[in-house]
């Protein structure tokens, strides 16, 4: 047998057919991620994102262990939701995270090797996350994503309340292993986070300002769903009508390729930034 026959041998031992065809598939599905998130067409990419969805779900159902798909059902469901149901079908858009949130938190379990993570007292909670590793980032921030998007689709339930010490340790954690992870998402959430309740319900307006600017400073003011979600969290919350509008205007005067490689949630900015300004009398 030749030598580099041999080490081709070696290199697929224990690696079934089955499983180099999905990471073979999952490859092309993350290139087209990246090429929806350059979308700058909002339509095109809601009627095409579902499908990938759907494809990363089969490809699951022959690899059910593959932290990389679970993980990416997490974040593409949370920013389905998010993008294009939350304003509209509100129900439909907590169905959807909390999906994406039990797919990110089965990618956790693996990632982490701690079969348990449900029902932990909110001290063995915080015992676990001090053994997580920077590694583990993505899957802890967009079961945490997902998490907190589905509380805010549910705020009557006790359910949602009685989750809101785990999520708030869940995302500090996230910041501290790297506060810039996900165009600073860790910073943005937080912002969102504490910006978003009265100081009666446990908001935090101070934490609130630090992490947004944070955010803003972190994506040079380019990803436009921070300035999108200052206004419509911390702005509203404290009844600043300037800082909604300049925030808002800002992102309806941006030019198109402030940010070629997140068009798609710019343009989704954009959308939504309208929608907000037409209900300025409303909201203040």
């Amino acid at each position: 047998m030749k030598p580099y026959t041999l080490l081709l041998g070696l290199l697929f031992v224990g690696c079934s057919p089955s499983h180099m065809a999905v990471e073979a598939s999952l490859s092309l599905i993350e290139n087209q991620v990246v090429a929806m998130q350059e979308e700058r067409d909002p339509e095109l990419a809601k009627q095409a994102i579902p499908s990938n969805l759907k494809m990363l779900e089969g490809l699951l159902k022959h690899d059910p262990e593959n932290a990389r798909i679970l993980v990416n059902l997490a974040e593409g469901f949370c920013g389905y939701a998010f993008s294009f149901l939350e304003d509209t079908e509100p129900e439909r858009a907590s169905s959807l995270y909390a999906r994406g949130r039990d797919y990110a938190a089965r990618a956790t379990t693996i990632m982490t090797g701690r079969e348990k993570w449900k029902d932990l007292s909110l001290n063995e909670w915080s015992r676990a996350l001090n053994e997580v590793k920077t590694s583990h980032q993505s899957a802890l921030f967009w079961m945490g994503q997902c998490w907190g998007n589905w509380l805010t689709q549910n705020l009557d339930s006790v359910e949602a309340f009685s989750d809101i010490p785990r999520l708030e340790k869940l995302m500090n954690k996230v910041h501290d292993l790297n506060p810039s992870f996900h165009y600073a998402g860790p910073h943005l959430f937080l912002g969102a986070f504490y910006g978003g309740r009265s100081k009666l319900l446990g908001g935090k307006p101070e934490k609130s300002l630090y992490h947004f600017k944070k955010a803003l400073e972190l994506t040079e003011n380019k990803y436009l769903l921070a300035r999108l979600i200052f206004a419509k969290t911390y702005a509203v919350q404290n009844q600043n009508r300037e800082l909604f509008e300049v925030q808002l205007q800002a992102i309806l005067q941006a030019p198109n390729d402030l940010f070629p490689e997140q068009e798609l949630a710019n343009q989704v900015a954009r959308k939504k930034a309208t929608k907000l300004l037409e209900r300025i009398d409303e909201l203040f």
